[in-house]
């Protein structure tokens, strides 16, 4: 009874401290995240727009230079994730009640992210480019950021599932990650590449991702990763499709 109470207080606190802590975007019908604002890691701001025809991040740059270019290209080194632009963590359940940590696990995520990539390029049917521990003169430098990361609201899950029409409070569990790259000539130093987006939770019938605080993020992260490869090696017609807003992965 008393562990009741502090969960229903605890959503009562996150809802009425959900117009400070969320953004419009959080609380959108829409089924996908809307992009999350850019940081100062981003160089193009305003020249930053979606390119569904060809990648699926929600905003890119392209520098005019970069089709003629791409041609000489033959490897990529991936530097370490910049996390100097993550943002405050949102309220939840779970961290006011103290059922999961209120630190981050920021160190591990970046780790995650930069391997999730690395991996993606290793693993490739058919790479364009070859990973490369050093900046070599032929090849270019992926530099990504990590810039938002809100757990799983695990205990928000759970008392979702045990009350009537709790689905109805599913954007308000909803975890989300952002992230922001940028790609570099290494010979020149020039910017080739700009790309941001942000994924948050997909929706799932039943899933231990809904109940594990940054299992949604981790498949987020695999995603992009694959998709930047994939876009790395491809035609400019070719148009790399964006993840689903749902899954039936039960894990």
């Amino acid at each position: 009874m008393k562990i009741t109470s502090i969960l229903l207080f605890a959503l009562a606190t996150v809802l009425c401290s959900c117009s400070s802590t969320r953004s419009k975007s959080h609380l959108s019908t829409s089924l996908k995240a809307n992009a999350a604002p850019l940081s100062d890691f981003i160089e193009h701001k305003d020249e930053m727009k979606p390119q569904r025809e060809r990648a699926p991040f929600a905003l890119v740059w392209v520098n005019p230079s970069l089709p003629a270019k791409r041609p000489k290209y033959d490897s990529i080194h991936i530097a370490p994730v910049d996390t100097s632009h993550l943002r405050k963590a949102r309220t939840n359940i779970s961290n006011v009640t103290g059922i999961e940590k209120k630190d981050r696990p920021v160190a591990q995520m970046a780790g995650k992210l930069r391997q999730a990539f690395i991996d993606a390029f290793k693993n490739s049917p058919s790479p364009k480019l070859k990973v490369s521990q050093t900046v070599a003169p032929r090849g270019v430098t992926l530099h990504l950021a990590l810039v938002e990361l809100n757990a799983t609201d695990t205990a928000g899950n759970a008392i979702k599932s045990a009350i009537p029409y709790g689905s109805v409070l599913s954007p308000l569990m909803n975890g989300n990650i952002a992230i922001e790259g940028k790609v570099r000539d290494n010979a020149t130093g020039e910017l080739l590449f700009e790309f941001a987006d942000n994924e948050r939770d997909q929706m799932t019938v039943v899933s231990l991702r809904d109940f594990t605080p940054y299992r949604h993020a981790e498949a987020a992260i695999k995603d992009w990763a694959k998709q930047f490869e994939e876009l790395s090696r491809t035609p400019p017609g070719h148009k790399v499709k964006d993840s689903l807003f749902f899954t039936l992965n039960l894990l």
